[in-house]
C-alpha cells in the first residue's frame, strides 16, 4: 500500500481520465459550432447526454486498444502467435545463423557429432610453409573423447568422423569456402608415476581419480556447455547468447573454446595437483610417454613439446605399483577397481556441466497473449434512459405517432455512431490479419455486423422488400463490406507500407518504386500498374515471411554435392539461403534451381530462321498495318494450319534472324499492337495472324480457321509469353574454388618472373615438376628460404636446343627450371650470374610477390587468383526485365548489398546459344563432381569438365 494514500484510496484528480478528457472537448467543441443557438450544456439537456454515451463508448474502444499487444494478437489470429507470424521470431530462429566464423563451426561439429571433444580450423595460407595463394581453404584438426587400441577400429571411426564431419561442413559452407583436409588428432598416452603423502580426510582411490581427471582436463580442457539462465546470469545480452549456429546442447561460450595445449609443463601440473583436497607433499612426481623411434619409456621431468597433430592424455593405470599414497608414515597404494569407480562419478558429475541443458530451456517464447472478445460491443443507444424509448423496452404501444417517428429518428442518428464503433473493433480485432505475410488478401478496412440488427429492422430493411433476419443481417453485411471496400481504394499503399514497416525491422529496404519503374519499361506498359504493385507486394511479404530462415543462412553457400538431388527432387529445388533472399529482393518469381534453356525447349516455343526452306510460300500480299497498308510480295508461312483446333505451343511459329531472336520474341511477341490479322488470300474462311519483328518485316506465325480463333490466339501467344518471361529469370551460381582439382593430384605448379624487376632481366622460373598442393607450397617456401639464406644453387641442364637454369635447394633436390632456353654454357652462366646480382639487392617479400601460383589442367594452367573468394553469376540475357540494363544494375547492386565485402562477383548475362552451352558443360562436371569417385579416368574427365568451365567464364568475362 502506497503510505502517501494513508490507508484510503486517493481521489481521482479531474482532468485525468479519458472519459473526463472526452466529455469536455466535445463541449467545448459544440461551444464553438453552436454557442449561438445552443444555450443549455448542463447534464439535463438530451444533447449533453447522448454526448456522455458516446464519449463512454469511445472509452471501451480506447481501453481495448490500450490492451498488451499479444492479447490483441492472439484474439485477432484466433490461436497462440508462432514464430514468424507478422515477421515476429522466436529469439532462436532470428538471431541465430548458420557458421561464419571458426567458433561457429567448431561449435556445431563438437555439438553435432559424437565423441568429437574439440576442433581447431586453419586457414590454409596462415601456415608458414604455405604461400598465400588459394584463400578459402580450411585446414581441420580434432580431438577425440576416447580412442581405440584396435588400429582397424580406430582408423574406421576415424574415417566415419570426417565423413560426417564434411557432411555437415557442405550443409552449411560459407559461400568460397572449402575444406582442404581433416587430420584426427593422434593420442599421446603418459603414464604417472608418484609419491604422495595424503591427510586423513581423504582416500587415496578418491584422490587418484581427482587427479587423472584434473591433469586431462588441463592436457586438454572439455568445452563447456551452459544454459540460457546461465549465460543471462554471467551478464551475456540476448542478441551475444544467439549470435552463431543453433545448438542441441544449450550454448558454448567462445572462451571455452580454448587453443591446443603444445607444451606439458610438470611444475604446473604438481601446483594442480597440490590443490586436490587432502594431498599434503608431493615428494615424487613424473609423466612417461613410449618413444615411438626409439620403443623406449621416455619419461618427463620437467617439459615436453606435444608433438604436432597429437593430444596428450593420461591413461587408466594398468597397475599400481609406481602409484605412492603415505598417510602418517604408512605406505599404500590405492585399489583401481575403487579408482575406476570414483572417477567415473566424477567424470559423471563433470558431464553434467556439458550437455545437460535442455533445449526446452534454452530458448525465448514469443509470449502467448490470452483470447478476448475484442469485437464485442454494446450499443450506445441501450445505454440511454428508459424515457428516450430507445433501449431494450423500447416505448410504449400506445405513444402517438409523432414520438414513434421521433424514436425512430433517434434511432436513425445514433446507427453511424453505432456502425463507426463496431468497424473500429472489427479493425483492431483484424490487426493479426494486416500484418499477416502469409496471406494475399488485399484489404485493409474491416467492418462488422451490429449487435442488434433484430431491432432495427425497419431502419436497416430496403423498401418494397420483405426479409428474413438472417437475410437482413446477410443484406446490411454486404451493404457495409460495400461501402468500406469503397473507402478501401488506397489499400495497395497502405499494405505496402505495413510490408515497408516490417523490413525495417531488420534494416531491409526493398527498392520497390525502382522494380516497379523497371517493369514498366521492360513491359512497354502492357502490365497493369496494379499487377506489379502486387508483385512486389508478394515479395516484400515472402521476405519478411521466410526472414528467419534466409537471416539464419544469410552466409551459407550452395550446397554442390546435393545438385542432382536438388533437379530431381521437387521439395529441394528451391534456392537457399542469400541467393533465395537475391532472388526475392529483385521480384524474381521462380525460385527453383532449373535448366532455363530446357524451360525454354519445354514451352514448345517454335523459333525460325527467316532463310529457312518452308512448305509454304504466299505472294503479292497486302496486310492493313498499325502504319497503314503494306505491300509483302513474298511472306514465309512458318506453320500450316491442319487440325482445327491446335494447342498454343504448336500454333504459334515465331521468327528471327540472330542469335537474340529468343529476346526478340519474349519482349516484342508480348505486345498486341505487333501482330495483324489478315484473311487467307488463298483458303476461304482462313485467317492468316502476321508478327512484326523489330526490323518492321512481317512473317506470318498462325493460321486459323475464323477471325474470332485468330484473335484467341493472339492474346493466347501474348499471355504464354509474358508467363514465359516470368520463368526464365533465374542465375546460376558458380563459385571457382569448386573447379579445382583434389588437392592430393599433382596438378600444381608455380612460375617467377624476374623481369617484373628488372624488364632487361628475362627469366622465368617454373616449377621442377608439377606436384601436389602441399609440396608444391613446401617447394616455394623451400626456394624462397633458400634464395633469401644464399643457399640455392643453379646448374645448367641440357635441353633440346640448348641449356636451362636448374635451381637446387642445398641438399640437391630440384626446386625449379628456367623456362628460359640459353643456346650455349657461357649464356647459361651469363643468366645465373645475373640472378645472383638481382638477388642480392632483392627482399625475399619482393621474390614472393613476383611468385604466382598455378593450377594445371594437363597442359593448360590457371592463376590461383582465379579461385580466390570469387564466383560467377550466369544469368539468360531473353526474359525481358533482364534485358533492361537498369535491371541489370539493381541485381548487380542487390549482390554485392547482400554478400560479404571479399567475395567478388562476375556477371555474365548470356543469349540461348551461349546458356545452352554453359549448362551443358555444368551438368557434365556436376554429375562428375558429385560422384566422388576415385577412378582416375572419372577424375580426368572432372577436371577436363572443370577446365572447359574455367575458359567459358574467362570468355564471359
Amino acid at each position: 500500500m502506497n503510505r502517501s494514500t494513508k490507508g484510503y484510496i486517493a481521489k481521482k484528480k479531474p482532468g485525468t481520465s479519458l472519459y473526463e478528457n472526452l466529455h469536455q472537448e466535445a463541449l467545448e467543441l459544440l461551444q464553438k459550432l453552436s454557442g449561438a443557438t445552443w444555450t443549455d450544456y448542463n447534464e439535463h439537456d438530451p444533447g449533453v447526454t447522448l454526448l456522455e454515451n458516446i464519449a463512454y463508448a469511445m472509452t471501451e474502444v480506447a481501453y481495448k486498444i490500450a490492451l498488451p499487444i499479444e492479447d490483441i494478437l492472439h484474439s485477432s489470429k484466433g490461436a497462440a502467435l508462432a514464430s514468424g507470424d507478422n515477421g515476429l521470431f522466436e529469439a532462436a530462429d532470428i538471431l541465430t545463423t548458420s557458421p561464419v566464423t571458426f567458433e561457429d563451426y567448431r561449435k556445431l561439429w563438437i555439438d553435432e557429432i559424437p565423441n568429437i571433444k574439440n576442433v581447431w580450423i586453419y586457414p590454409v595460407d596462415s601456415y608458414e610453409k604455405e604461400l598465400a595463394n588459394i584463400k578459402g581453404l580450411l585446414h581441420v584438426y580434432v580431438e577425440k573423447y576416447e580412442y581405440h587400441a584396435n588400429r582397424k577400429n580406430e582408423q574406421r571411426e576415424n574415417e566415419e568422423i570426417k565423413q560426417q564431419m564434411r557432411s555437415l561442413y557442405q550443409a552449411n559452407r560459407n559461400l568460397c569456402e572449402d575444406l582442404y583436409a581433416i587430420e584426427v588428432y593422434k593420442p599421446l598416452s603418459l603414464v604417472m608415476d608418484f609419491h604422495i603423502t595424503l591427510s586423513d580426510l581423504v582416500e587415496g582411490e578418491e584422490v587418484l581419480a581427482s587427479i587423472i581427471h584434473k591433469i586431462n582436463d588441463y592436457l586438454a580442457p572439455e568445452v563447456t556447455y551452459r544454459s540460457l539462465g546461465q549465460m543471462q546470469e554471467q551478464g551475456h545480452a540476448v542478441n551475444t547468447i544467439f549470435n552463431g549456429p543453433s545448438l542441441n546442447n544449450g550454448f558454448i561460450e567462445d572462451v571455452s573454446l580454448k587453443d591446443p595445449k603444445n607444451y606439458i609443463n610438470i611444475p604446473e601440473i604438481i601446483k594442480l595437483i597440490s590443490r586436490i583436497r587432502g594431498v599434503v607433499n608431493i615428494s615424487d612426481f613424473s609423466l612417461s610417454f613410449l618413444d615411438p623411434v626409439a620403443k623406449k619409456q621416455h619419461v618427463i621431468r620437467e617439459s615436453l613439446r606435444i608433438p604436432k597433430n597429437m593430444t596428450a592424455r593420461v591413461l587408466f593405470p594398468k597397475t599400481n605399483e609406481q602409484l605412492v599414497f603415505e598417510n602418517s608414515g604408512v605406505v599404500f597404494y590405492p585399489d583401481l577397481v575403487q579408482t575406476k569407480k570414483q572417477l567415473s562419478f566424477i567424470q559423471a558429475l563433470d558431464a553434467s556441466k556439458f550437455k545437460a541443458a535442455s533445449h526446452a530451456d534454452n530458448t525465448i517464447d514469443i509470449p502467448t497473449g490470452s483470447a478476448l472478445d475484442i469485437e464485442e460491443y454494446f450499443p450506445i443507444r441501450k445505454q440511454l434512459p428508459e424515457l428516450y424509448g430507445v433501449g431494450d423496452h423500447g416505448i410504449s404501444q400506445g405513444a402517438s405517432p409523432l414520438r414513434q417517428a421521433q424514436v425512430q429518428q433517434l434511432k436513425a442518428y445514433l446507427l453511424p455512431f453505432d456502425q463507426l464503433l463496431v468497424n473500429f473493433l472489427a479493425q483492431l480485432n483484424k490487426l493479426y490479419t494486416l500484418y499477416d505475410v502469409r496471406t494475399e488478401d488485399k484489404q485493409t478496412y474491416f467492418t462488422n455486423t451490429l449487435p442488434d440488427v433484430a431491432e432495427l429492422t425497419e431502419l436497416l430493411m430496403p423498401q418494397t422488400t420483405d426479409m428474413e433476419l438472417e437475410e437482413l443481417e446477410r443484406y446490411w453485411s454486404v451493404v457495409t463490406h460495400e461501402l468500406m471496400r469503397y473507402f478501401d481504394r488506397h489499400a495497395s499503399s497502405r499494405l505496402h507500407a505495413i510490408a515497408d514497416q516490417l523490413l525495417a525491422r531488420y534494416s531491409e529496404v526493398f527498392q520497390g518504386y525502382a522494380l516497379e519503374k523497371i517493369n514498366k519499361a521492360s513491359y512497354l506498359g502492357l502490365i497493369p500498374e496494379e499487377t506489379y504493385k502486387n508483385q512486389i507486394l508478394k515479395s516484400k511479404r515472402q521476405l519478411v515471411a521466410e526472414y528467419g530462415t534466409l537471416s539464419y543462412q544469410r552466409a551459407k553457400s550452395f550446397d554442390y554435392t546435393a545438385i542432382k538431388t536438388a533437379l530431381g527432387d521437387q521439395e529441394q529445388r528451391c534456392l537457399a539461403g542469400v541467393f533465395k533472399k537475391i532472388a526475392i529482393a529483385t521480384g524474381i518469381e521462380s525460385l527453383e534451381i532449373k535448366s532455363f534453356t530446357k524451360t525454354v525447349m519445354d514451352a514448345g516455343i517454335h523459333l525460325h530462321a527467316p532463310t529457312e526452306e518452308l512448305a509454304l510460300k504466299i505472294s503479292e500480299i497486302t496486310i492493313d498495318t498499325p502504319l497503314g497498308q503494306v505491300e509483302i510480295d513474298e511472306v514465309s508461312v512458318q506453320f500450316t494450319h491442319v487440325e482445327l483446333q491446335r494447342e498454343l505451343r504448336e500454333g504459334m511459329h515465331f521468327v528471327g534472324g540472330d542469335e537474340g531472336v529468343l529476346s526478340t520474341v519474349l519482349k516484342e511477341g508480348i505486345n498486341v499492337e505487333n501482330y495483324s490479322i489478315q484473311p487467307h488470300p488463298h483458303k476461304e474462311g482462313a485467317y492468316l495472324v502476321l508478327h512484326r519483328s523489330r526490323v518492321g518485316a512481317y512473317h506470318v506465325v498462325h493460321i486459323a480457321t475464323s477471325k474470332e480463333a485468330a484473335v484467341s490466339a493472339v492474346h493466347q501467344a501474348v499471355a504464354y509469353l509474358l508467363e514465359l518471361n516470368k520463368r526464365s529469370e533465374g542465375f546460376w551460381i558458380v563459385e571457382h574454388l569448386w573447379l579445382l582439382p583434389d588437392f592430393k593430384a599433382e596438378t600444381f605448379g608455380f612460375c617467377i618472373d624476374f623481369s617484373k624487376i628488372v624488364a632487361s632481366f628475362d627469366l622465368v622460373l617454373n616449377q621442377y615438376k608439377k606436384m601436389n598442393f602441399a609440396t608444391r607450397d613446401e617447394q616455394i617456401s623451400k626456394l624462397l628460404h633458400g634464395i633469401q639464406e644464399g643457399t640455392v644453387q643453379f646448374e645448367g641442364l641440357k635441353r633440346e636446343g640448348g641449356y636451362a637454369c636448374l635451381v637446387l635447394d642445398e641438399g640437391g633436390e630440384e626446386l625449379a627450371i628456367s623456362e628460359n632456353v640459353y643456346p650455349s654454357v657461357p649464356a647459361l652462366e651469363e643468366a645465373i650470374g645475373g640472378l645472383a646480382r638481382v638477388l642480392k639487392s632483392t627482399t625475399v617479400e619482393t621474390v614472393e610477390e613476383l611468385t604466382t601460383c598455378y593450377v594445371y589442367y594437363g597442359d593448360e594452367k590457371v592463376d590461383e587468383t582465379f579461385f580466390s573468394f570469387t564466383m560467377s553469376w550466369v544469368l539468360p540475357a531473353w526474359p525481358v526485365r533482364f534485358q533492361n540494363d537498369n535491371f541489370r544494375k539493381v541485381f548487380e547492386h542487390t549482390v554485392y548489398e547482400s554478400l560479404p565485402i571479399h567475395i567478388v562477383s562476375e556477371f555474365h548475362w548470356l543469349t540461348f546459344e551461349r546458356l545452352q552451352a554453359f549448362e551443358e558443360l555444368y551438368f557434365q562436371w556436376s554429375d562428375l563432381f558429385q560422384l566422388q569417385s576415385e577412378d582416375p579416368s572419372v577424375i580426368e574427365a572432372r577436371n577436363f569438365y572443370a577446365f572447359e568451365l574455367i575458359k567459358m567464364l574467362q570468355m564471359f568475362a
